[in-house]
């Protein structure tokens, strides 16, 4: 059968090659379309559009490539009549792939999200579209099935594919660090991101000369690591092990260190206008995934202003000691290994994507 998978992001991406493995499984001679990355193109899918191309953050970012992203949206109406895939798969970028969704449905196309949208974080208004445009929705927190169940979605929980990754992961023994101490930097995986945080670690570094440093960079974003501080690229699973701990920007990122079993800081700064509204809009008490999961501030937050020298300095130095703080946040993570499960969301999506499609 054809499939068209479109993930929007570098996360998207890892969990979308997870998936078109478990598909090719099932289906040996699978056709696969794709917007996504690297990963989903070494897996075999046919890449039409990289994941760099959609990376547009904040209200500002959406207002300055209205004209792009209908660009964008019109290719991908047209690829799909082209393809006329068995089913179209969206993974996780919930502003953009809805609106992709509803182009998918309103041809005719059989449409599955995978990992949906954050609507208990924001913007419930989401709940509605994904009855409109989704024939089945693949979720990965429990307490997310009850709610779109109850409104009426068809939903199954799959269990975190995160954890197929982690699982999946071989520590290099030959890796470059390995018996060194150091603490892990990861500044994102959008251009934005990566542009804010970088200067901010570098003053880091240079106000605590007596500390090793290393950023775990990913190769899509290489011009943009113009820095002193030591990189290694695409080898972040590697660095986060290995690693005292971390500094991590908000994102997918806090959860992988933290089932890394690593200690860590969350960070994160975005422009104004963006973080104004979601501050009026945001239904939730914390922006990383530890922390939303377990409901609690077990990893700390520096968010906007609190993303400064100061603050990350104070909180490295109380990490490094392995105090109180330090085994907190190693007894919360195994609390959060429990809640997340086990491997097998990759697995368990792709038989119920194939069923659905091989029914039609």
């Amino acid at each position: 059968m054809k499939y068209f998978i479109l993930a929007g992001e570098k996360s998207g991406d890892l969990h979308g090659s997870n998936l078109i493995q478990e598909i090719k499984e099932l289906d040996k001679n699978a056709v696969i379309q794709a917007w996504g990355g690297d990963l989903m193109e070494d897996q075999g899918a046919q890449l039409l559009i990289h994941h760099n191309q959609l990376a547009i953050m904040g209200i500002l970012g959406v207002i300055q490539n209205i004209q792009r992203l209908k660009g964008l949206f019109k290719t991908f109406g047209e690829q799909i009549d082209t393809f006329q895939p068995d089913a179209i798969i969206f993974i996780d970028y919930g502003g953009f792939n809805l609106k992709a969704a509803k182009i998918a449905k309103k041809k005719g196309f059989q449409t599955h999200f995978y990992i949906a949208p954050k609507v208990w974080a924001w913007n419930k208004g989401r709940v509605d579209e994904l009855k409109k445009w989704i024939d089945h929705l693949y979720v990965i927190f429990p307490f997310e099935l009850k709610l779109f169940s109850d409104a009426g979605i068809p939903t199954t929980y799959v269990g975190n594919p995160l954890q197929d990754a982690i699982q999946a992961f071989i520590p290099n023994e030959q890796f470059s660090l390995k018996g060194q101490k150091y603490i892990a930097l990861l500044a994102g995986s959008r251009k934005q991101e990566i542009k804010t945080a970088l200067p901010l670690f570098e003053q880091l570094a240079s106000a605590n000369p007596d500390l090793s440093f290393v950023i775990a960079g990913i190769s899509d974003w290489k011009e943009l690591y113009q820095t002193n501080i030591p990189v290694l690229f695409d080898q972040t699973y590697d660095v986060v092990q290995q690693a005292e701990m971390a500094i991590v920007t908000s994102g997918t990122a806090t959860l992988e260190t933290a089932l890394l079993n690593t200690p860590q800081i969350v960070v994160y700064k975005t422009d104004w206008v963006f973080y104004s509204l979601a501050k009026i809009v945001i239904q939730i008490k914390y922006i990383s995934l530890v922390n939303i999961i377990l409901d609690k501030l077990a990893v700390p937050e520096l968010i906007q202003a609190k993303f400064s020298v100061d603050h990350m300095t104070a909180w490295m130095r109380e990490l490094l000691t392995k105090g109180n703080a330090y085994q907190q946040q190693k007894e919360d993570y195994k609390n959060l290994q429990e809640l997340v499960g086990n491997a097998g969301a990759s697995k368990k999506t792709a038989e119920l994507i194939y069923s659905a499609a091989s029914a039609k």
